[in-house]
């Protein structure tokens, strides 16, 4: 499969290119890290992506209980203080599963045509409202219509629409494959929207995991989801972009665009910033989908976008970190590593820290575009950095994590490690600690109040 429409994706520099930052050592690092790289892009077009731990931890309060939000492959834990999940989707028991808000809603709407009244129409709505995904409470719904004496054509009807609306649900949660994408937090954290590499998205009750919606974009989804008020966003491999209402998963909109989506579309007023595999940036109008601006790159652009004080930054896949004019997309200056920006950048401040693939965490003016200093990680750096405990906090994809002072760009204290590869972005709370999800089945919170100290939750599996 081509992994783009647009211009070729390149392959990192290794050491037939140029590693001027590096060491003799490093530039057989990076050649190895070509290699590897080239066929996770190649291994993303198959049946389901290779690498796991894509997806960062995120850190949440619901009724005033604190929550960490974890994904690792096909599963979501929803994790209190403790290696025991508050709730787990999927759940381990489907048959436990009640059917979607949204999904039983229809149903009931459809119990009107079977002109039920008294205690044939309280039955009905008992059993429906006790629906799971599959199990007998399906046949145990289907049965008592059955015995009931209505429309034979309605009672058809409403049979099929309960295998459909239950089908559709299992096939969705049997077809999730990977969570890779950043999950969608509603602003008062009630509702979790999670995307599946499936191309379903799930919209969560926060508190216990239950299914208020489903929908199928009929994609591939590899990046997470937006959300800005009733609206929720997010884009596909097969290059759509769809904003959805929060409430009840109907699309408010849709557009394709010239490239795959992989990266989280990002907010700022009424601008949606979207970044696209064939090398494009876009601004698109938020309310209604259209286009207001698109600015060409020459590589292909996984990186989320980041918008701070007018200013849109974008890494890509020509090693290049590009600043753009957010209300007319016209290049500000471009930034170049030696190899690719796939992280997001993090802007503080009037500086720009961006991760590379050739192992440097750069500190760039954002008024200028230059450097102000870099970090060598010893290996790339494919995650957005955190601001924590009066420094920046960094992790290389070969799991060391570092402090890093925030005006000289030296090391704060020992670095630790979290893992053996770590590919998703650090998240941090009001409390300093630096939440990390590596490959393996871990969740590494690090306090970042003085100098690291690493603690760990291990996930069931």
């Amino acid at each position: 499969m081509i992994v783009s429409r647009g211009t070729p994706l390149p392959l990192p520099a290794n050491d037939i290119g140029h590693v001027s930052r590096g060491t003799s050592r490093r530039r057989a690092v990076f050649a190895l890290a070509a290699i590897s790289l080239a066929a996770l892009v190649l291994g993303a077009c198959a049946s389901a992506p290779g690498p796991r731990g894509w997806a960062g931890a995120q850190t949440i309060s619901v009724e005033g209980q604190p929550l960490i939000l974890a994904a690792h492959r096909d599963d979501l834990y929803a994790l209190p203080d403790s290696t025991i999940p508050s709730w787990q989707f999927p759940p381990r028991d489907r048959g436990t599963y009640a059917l979607s808000v949204a999904a039983k809603d229809a149903l009931r709407e459809q119990v009107d045509g079977l002109a039920l009244s008294g205690d044939d129409a309280t039955g009905v709505e008992k059993l429906i409202d006790d629906l799971t995904v599959q199990g007998p409470s399906v046949k145990a719904l289907k049965d008592a219509v059955d015995a009931l004496q209505v429309d034979d054509s309605a009672r058809s009807a409403f049979k099929k629409s309960v295998d459909a609306a239950t089908k559709d649900e299992k096939d969705a949660l049997r077809g999730i494959k990977a969570l890779y994408g950043s999950l969608g937090v509603s602003e008062d954290a009630a509702s979790t929207y999670v995307p599946s590499y499936g191309g379903w998205v799930f919209a969560l009750d926060t508190r216990n995991g239950s299914s208020t919606w489903v929908f199928d974009s009929g994609d591939k989804i590899v990046g997470g989801v937006a959300v800005d008020g009733d609206r929720v966003y997010f884009g596909t491999k097969g290059r759509k972009l769809y904003a959805l209402q929060a409430d009840s998963g109907a699309v408010a909109w849709q557009v394709k665009l010239k490239g795959e989506i992989w990266a989280t579309p990002v907010i700022d007023g009424d601008g949606l910033f979207v970044t696209t595999l064939d090398g494009t940036i876009y601004r698109i109008d938020a309310n209604t989908g259209a286009v207001k601006w698109e600015h060409h790159v020459s590589a292909g652009v996984a990186a989320e976008a980041v918008v701070a004080d007018g200013v849109v930054y974008a890494g890509s896949f020509d090693n290049k970190l590009y600043a753009l004019d957010a209300e007319t997309g016209s290049r500000k200056w471009a930034f170049e590593a030696d190899n690719w920006f796939w992280a997001s950048a993090l802007v503080d401040d009037g500086t720009v820290y961006a991760g590379s693939l050739d192992g440097n965490v750069y500190a760039i003016d954002a008024a200028s575009g230059s450097e102000k200093w870099a970090f060598d990680a010893g290996a790339p750096v494919r995650s957005t950095p955190v601001l924590a405990g009066g420094g920046l906090v960094a992790v290389s994809r070969d799991g060391e994590m570092f402090k890093i002072d925030l005006e000289t760009g030296s090391a704060i204290g020992t670095s630790v490690r979290v893992g053996t590869r770590v590919e998703s972005d650090l998240s941090v709370d009001a409390l300093n600690q630096v939440y990390v999800v590596p490959r393996s089945a871990v969740v590494y919170t690090v306090d970042a109040t003085g100098d690291l100290a690493v603690g760990s939750l291990v996930l069931p599996r």
